[in-house]
């Protein structure tokens, strides 16, 4: 009997372990019905399914770029019958060739994209046609509202929404996030830019007016807030729209305004000017006389002569800007000290690359003091053997407009978070101090003379405002042969407003005018005129009159 109940205990202890297990098992299982969010652990956590690209907007909020929903028009080839009767009828609503419809088609198999967002009228018309094998896509994509306006400055994105140039390239990642955790759909950050849409409205129309009068190759243009340097406007012409930028080329595309270096010319004898004040060695107190040339002798023995337009007489620092006196600033650029005249450059940015949510920027050409020949100086001087961009001139004149101060340019004036948080762009200042007051006070009061009569900036006057100005008349470098084109030019005019409280300067570049003038004077002067009678207009310049003035000057 005893030797029967031995045997038949582990069958005991084998039911009763069965029998525990089977109560943790259902104990669990209830556990987890009765308390699902701990359930959720075991869940794959959610991805959001879609990425919203964030809006651009201007200063006052209004919209330069916004993602939007739109339709592609594509074909199913297999269910296609009769593809040119099908090609025909797309053709006349979508302003395509119906053989380049036939030809795409013909190159794939299943599927052929015929057109990328269409328009409203598009959609509706395609729909009524009810074809077989056409099919109309929803998608999500980028739309840019001012079209060519401040264009190469935003840039454009892809078909997947992801930024090819501009800002929508250089801020990608805070305008188009990756997926988050927990998110059905995930919001990228808003920007607001510094440009003011009526500035940049403005701008672009005095291109098209110069492009109309004067059939340049290319126009650079930007306006800056003096006492912050916040671009407010900015101009390549020709432009593109960024909604069809399939249709425009790379030299469209590029934002010369940061990109492009070129010789100044005349325009840069304020700063060569302000370089002179600084090294305080030059004769200023005493009179130079211009009989229209100057002549010096380098040290190796070779002699120099500079031209003027014509013969100033007398002139004085004020004066050498009023008439654009190119003796009178390659003598005393040669009086001053070398490194100090070049260091002064160097100071107001000519050698910087500027930190902007921008490709491209380019960082000039200013030598070291090692790499002067004997005519270095005073050709520097003058605006030539030197190499900036336009960006690089407006901020180097904020120096002039602040009694001192450089400060350096921005672009975004605040980020906004999709959590509301606001992350905000102070002005700053690069270089304090790094011209003294009295002489950003001469060379503005330079300015304003070439703006009165006799002056080369007459044509950018208007009254009741006080303007100041510089123009330039520069030669341009043919690329193959190394020397200066014969019919070559870049017109243009710096101007600072008002000058009795400096709020903005504008710089126009014109590049190889056609026709009856090449002068700076005469082709970028009257277009800004024309831009500060609109913004006194406007209301954002006060004036106690509005009127262009006439006055006889000189030309350069």
């Amino acid at each position: 009997m005893l030797a029967r109940d031995k045997r038949r205990f582990p069958l005991y202890v084998l039911l009763i372990t069965a029998l525990v297990l089977l109560i943790i098992i259902f104990r669990t299982i209830f556990i987890m019905l009765k308390s699902p969010s701990k359930g959720k652990v075991y869940q794959n956590p959610q991805v959001a399914s879609r990425v919203v690209r964030g809006t651009i907007y201007d200063r006052e909020g209004r919209i330069l770029a916004i993602e939007r929903p739109y339709y592609n028009c594509a074909l199913l080839l297999k269910e296609v019958k009769e593809l040119q009767s099908v090609a025909t009828a797309l053709g006349q609503i979508l302003s395509l060739s119906p053989n380049s419809i036939v030809e795409g088609a013909s190159k794939n198999t299943t599927y052929y994209l015929v057109k990328s967002k269409l328009s409203p009228t598009e959609v509706a018309q395609v729909e009524s046609l009810k074809l077989k094998g056409v099919i109309l896509e929803k998608e999500y994509g980028r739309f840019y509202p001012q079209h060519y306006h401040a264009a190469n400055l935003l840039g454009f994105t892809n078909r997947e929404n992801v930024g090819l140039e501009g800002l929508e390239l250089s801020l990608n990642s805070l305008l188009l996030p990756h997926p988050r955790l927990g998110e059905e759909v995930t919001m990228g950050s808003d920007l607001y830019l510094t440009i003011d849409l009526d500035l940049q409205y403005l701008l672009d129309q005095q291109a098209v007016e110069i492009d109309a009068l004067h059939h340049p190759d290319e126009i650079s243009a930007i306006i800056m807030e003096a006492k912050t340097g916040a671009i407010l406007a900015l101009t390549n012409f020709p432009w593109y729209d960024p909604n069809q930028f399939a249709n425009s080329t790379p030299a469209m595309r590029q934002n010369r305004v940061v990109s492009n270096l070129f010789e100044p010319g005349s325009v840069f004898k304020i700063f060569s000017l302000a370089a002179i004040l600084e090294a305080d060695q030059a004769s200023l107190d005493q009179p130079f006389y211009c009989d229209g040339t100057y002549t010096y002798t380098t040290a190796s023995g070779s002699q120099v002569v500079v031209n003027c337009t014509s013969p100033h007489g007398v002139v004085d620092p004020r004066g050498m800007l009023k008439y654009s006196c190119n003796g009178a600033v390659a003598h005393w650029a040669l009086e001053s000290d070398s490194t100090l005249f070049r260091d002064s450059l160097a100071a107001m940015g000519f050698n910087t690359r500027w930190e902007l949510p921008l490709p491209g920027i380019s960082r000039g050409n200013l030598k070291e003091v090692e790499a002067f020949s004997g005519r270095s100086k005073p050709t520097i001087a003058f605006g030539q053997e030197v190499g900036v961009n336009a960006l690089q001139l407006v901020t180097a004149a904020t120096a002039l407009a602040t009694g001192g101060d450089l400060y350096a340019p921005y672009l975004v004036e605040r980020v906004v978070a999709d959590d509301g948080s606001v992350t905000e762009t102070k002005p700053q200042i690069a270089v304090k101090g790094v011209i003294s007051e009295e002489t950003a006070k001469v060379v503005l009061e330079g300015m304003q003379e070439a703006t009165q009569r006799g002056g080369t900036a007459t044509l950018s006057a208007i009254r009741g405002v006080e303007v100041a100005s510089k123009t330039g008349t520069a030669q341009i470098i043919d690329g193959e042969s190394g020397t200066y084109a014969a019919n070559a030019f870049l017109a243009s005019t710096l101007s600072i407003f008002p000058a009795d409280n400096p709020t903005y300067i504008i710089f126009i570049g014109v590049k190889n005018p056609k026709g009856s003038t090449i002068w700076g004077a005469n082709i970028a002067s009257p277009a800004i005129a024309s831009i500060i009678e609109s913004m006194v207009s406007q209301g954002k310049i006060a004036s106690s009159e509005s009127e262009r003035v006439t006055l006889t000057g000189q030309f350069d």
